[in-house]
């Protein structure tokens, strides 16, 4: 009875009138209530979607066979229970919730077959527990599979979560999805995302406290098609070889292991809400981008860091990237002409650093660019024109570039300032007036040196007009012949 228009409240003998169910799909109504602590009852329960409701209360012992758990957009609060109830879920979706309090360290021997979890938007805190912090640790503990094993998809966006990068993630070789943007994580990023996690396609950590360098062997990662550090302390520059990120290229195409994963879910839970969801910035504001749409979004954002050095010139090969932010760094130097390699972003920016020197004009190539700010750099000269640039009218993407000037800026280039744009120009103009003196020159030798042999030639000058001559003549004849055979015909008809 999903999106059936339900405003009520579960009553408590709706539990036993369904204590045998299988399958139970009242999502996207406006049911309240709270969720019996006889929940872990429904023996028989596989599969409990109750997404987009108004439930309140605590998230009680679930169903020891229970499969699917979505209890997303709701209000339940309170902790997480010490002890689920089921070691066969696969998917536990509780996002956008008042859940709180710490994960206990109790959920790591019921997650062993757990492929999905999102715990987004709530009000956890504190660090995870050991077992999700020392995978050797855990595993010492455990014959059993390593918990974590089969996980594709986590996401602790928006809590209060803190500690380092969990070491628990180097055991998810399958992992796909890693979502930690919004929390209080601090220490640098561990080398071993590079080898340890090679199936990561989204990589999102923006909004917490990570500092040190990018590690280079991020660039390792043969599927990662989105990237976001944003808004860290992480410092140095930007290597050559984080801008070879294979999947974020139009010549190397992939496999999504996310792509299968969702798939897989729609195919076999009827009524299936996506959770997958990316809240991203660009094109100046921040837009949300929903279920399959995600998959074709190739980002790459270092905004918000201490980042230094300048921009790497294989920048441009990375030509399917759509949004490429590395505003509000440190970072120096010209803009790359290479630049011009990225066939088809649609946003742009690289305002808030110390850039220095012209805009080049190059940027007037990138044709799906729909959004540019070069704001508060060092940046000078004439402001390019034609192609793209004619459509960004908005002085204030050029705004605190002091040395800057022409349109869509109000102030006016001086005659005698030289930019690219005037040495462009000038060597045109001097081209095009190179060609037209080779052009009269060669004329020039060449008549004369036919016409002054001609005329200081006494026997040349016999054989050039007899030549004529004789060639007149036989023009002549040809056509006479030629006029009274077709008068010869004209008469007979």
């Amino acid at each position: 009875m999903s999106s059936a228009g339900i405003t009520d409240r579960l009553p408590n003998w709706f539990w036993n009138v369904i204590s045998r169910i299988q399958y139970l799909d009242l999502s996207f109504n406006q049911i309240s209530g709270v969720l019996p602590m006889t929940l872990e009852f429904l023996s028989t329960a596989d599969s409990i979607i109750l997404n987009s409701n108004q439930l309140k209360g605590r998230l009680p012992k679930l169903p020891m066979g229970l499969r699917y758990l979505d209890l997303s957009r709701n209000y339940i609060s309170g902790p997480l229970p010490l002890n689920l109830g089921t070691v066969e879920l696969n998917y536990l979706l509780l996002s956008n919730n008042l859940i709180s309090g710490t994960i206990p360290s109790s959920l790591c021997d019921q997650l062993q077959s757990l492929e999905i979890l999102d715990l987004s938007n709530n009000h956890l805190s504190g660090q995870l527990p050991e077992c999700w912090t020392s995978a050797n640790s855990f595993r010492a503990k455990s014959d059993r599979r390593d918990v974590g094993s089969n996980l594709a998809i986590i996401s602790f966006r928006n809590n209060c979560l803190s500690g380092k990068f969990p070491l628990f993630f180097r055991g998810c070789q399958y992992l796909s999805f890693l979502d930690l943007s919004y929390n209080n994580f601090t220490g640098n990023l561990p080398v071993w995302i590079g080898t340890r996690l090679p199936n990561l396609v989204f990589l999102l950590l923006k909004s917490n406290m990570f500092s040190g360098h990018i590690p280079i062997k991020l660039s390792k990662l043969d599927h990662l098609q989105f990237l976001d550090l944003a808004h860290n302390n992480l410092s140095g520059t930007i290597d050559p070889s984080l801008v070879k990120f294979k999947a974020m290229t139009l010549t190397s195409p992939y496999t999504s292991d996310l792509n299968t994963i969702a798939a897989n879910i729609v195919e076999n839970i009827d009524g299936y809400n996506d959770p997958f969801s990316l809240f991203v910035i660009t094109k100046g504001q921040i837009l949300e981008y929903q279920n399959d749409k995600i998959f074709f979004l190739l980002s790459l954002d270092l905004s918000g860091n201490s980042l230094t050095g300048e921009i790497p010139e294989q920048i441009g090969a990375l030509d399917g990237l759509k949004n490429l932010n590395l505003s509000a760094n440190r970072l120096i130097g010209n803009i790359p002409e290479t630049i011009n390699g990225l066939l088809s972003p649609e946003s742009l920016d690289l305002s808030n650093n110390e850039l220095f020197s012209e805009i080049p004009p190059i940027l007037s190539v990138l044709t799906f660019l729909s959004h540019l700010n070069l704001s508060y750099n060092n940046l000078s000269g004439r402001i390019p024109s034609g192609g793209q640039l004619e459509t960004f009218l908005d002085p204030t993407i050029y705004i605190g570039n002091n040395n800057l000037c022409g349109p869509p800026t109000s102030k006016n280039c001086s005659r005698n300032q030289t930019t690219m744009s005037d040495l462009l120009e000038h060597e045109d103009g001097y081209n095009m007036s190179s060609l037209y003196f080779s052009m009269g020159l060669g004329f020039a030798v060449g008549f004369w040196v036919i016409f002054g042999t001609l005329l200081f030639k006494r026997t040349w000058r016999i054989t050039y007009f007899l030549f004529v001559d004789d060639i007149c003549d036989r023009i002549y004849v040809f056509m006479v012949l030629k006029w009274a055979r077709l008068k010869a015909r004209i008469m007979k008809k």
